[in-house]
């Protein structure tokens, strides 16, 4: 008897952390088609005018230095994805009250998901246009000139002024057999299956 009411504890935990995977985490997990396994920064300026470029740069470099904080200490994409998907509003906000304090209404909107990207040139590396994780800021309507940068490896390109900055060897980076145009396939561990599987198992 204590042996099914464990089993029905354990489904009914389970059926819980199914649904709510499928609901609120897998919609922002990559699909299988996105490649390579980065994850890009994606800013949108409000317009082209000097003043709203030049708060673009400045927005990114806030979040590029809270980012690199936030990512010390990991270790994996799945751990950075999930860093992301945490910090997804408190990133909104900073963002929202940088800009604020320098007098401008815009606000932001934050996204973080699968995107599509054009083919981009850093020197003598290239990452080829398709779908790539990345966080994606939107400042005020969005209409201006945008900005891409890599969250992840940490990896900074600043195409703005036509200079490359590498916090790491890009090309290492880029000849890994992680980081060649293979699919990514998600495999998530659920905790809850192991926990059924030794409940199954016991003597």
């Amino acid at each position: 008897m204590k042996k099914i009411g464990i089993l029905f504890l354990v489904s009914f935990g389970g059926i819980g952390i199914i649904f709510w995977v499928l609901t609120f985490l897998f919609p922002l997990l990559p699909s299988e088609t996105a490649t390579p396994p980065l994850i890009r920064l994606h800013i949108l300026a409000n317009s082209d005018t000097p003043e709203d470029q030049e708060l673009k740069y400045r927005v990114r470099d806030e979040i590029i230095k809270t980012m690199h904080y936030e990512f010390a200490e990991a270790q994996s994409i799945g751990e950075s994805r999930l860093i992301l998907l945490d910090q997804l509003k408190s990133l909104e906000a900073q963002a929202e009250k940088y800009i604020a304090e320098r007098g401008y209404p815009y606000q932001v909107q934050a996204d973080y998901g699968i995107f599509e990207f054009p083919v981009r040139d850093y020197g003598e590396f290239t990452l080829p246009a398709g779908k790539y994780e990345a966080l994606r800021l939107i400042i005020g309507e969005g209409q201006g000139a945008n900005w891409w940068c890599v969250l992840f490896p940490p990896l900074c390109f600043v195409e703005g002024e036509e200079s490359l900055c590498l916090e790491n060897d890009f090309k290492k980076i880029l000849e890994s057999s992680e980081l060649e145009n293979k699919t990514i396939n998600i495999k998530p561990s659920f905790k809850i299956v192991e926990i059924w599987q030794r409940v199954i198992n016991k003597d």
